[in-house]
């Protein structure tokens, strides 16, 4: 005969497991998201038409795990570069050279649907 207690165990059991779910899904998505992101950094990147340019430096760095983990897309060496050419800047020459952008349309484009998704996985949908 099963006991109060037992039925308690049981919901407790379950919440685990839904929430493990939960979590490896989300995790999932992150990947998959960062991974999207990292293609169409490197496919956006303005390239300078020599070997070792920009867009062959960007990786993805995995930083934590669970709810607390984080994915960093940067630039191995060049990373003290990619601002100048997101946002554009002015040569000490005086001539101004426009902004490129490639790292924040990414940004924009990508994360909309994640949200929906996690939002959905969490809900259970």
């Amino acid at each position: 005969m099963a006991t109060l207690n037992d039925f308690v165990d049981e919901i407790n059991h379950e919440i685990s497991e839904y929430a493990e779910s939960v979590k490896k899904e989300l995790e999932q998505k992150l990947d998959e998201t960062a991974t999207l992101i990292l293609e169409y950094v490197i496919a956006n990147t303005p390239r300078s038409g020599r070997k070792g340019a920009m867009a062959d430096e960007f990786i993805k760095t995995d930083i934590g795990e669970g709810h607390t983990k984080t994915i960093v897309i940067h630039a191995k060496e060049k990373g003290r570069l990619v601002h100048l050419i997101e946002f554009g800047f002015q040569h000490k020459s005086g001539k101004y050279v426009a902004a490129r952008p490639f790292m924040r349309p990414a940004f924009d484009y990508f994360t909309p649907k994640m949200i929906e998704d996690i939002r959905r996985i969490i809900s259970g949908n």
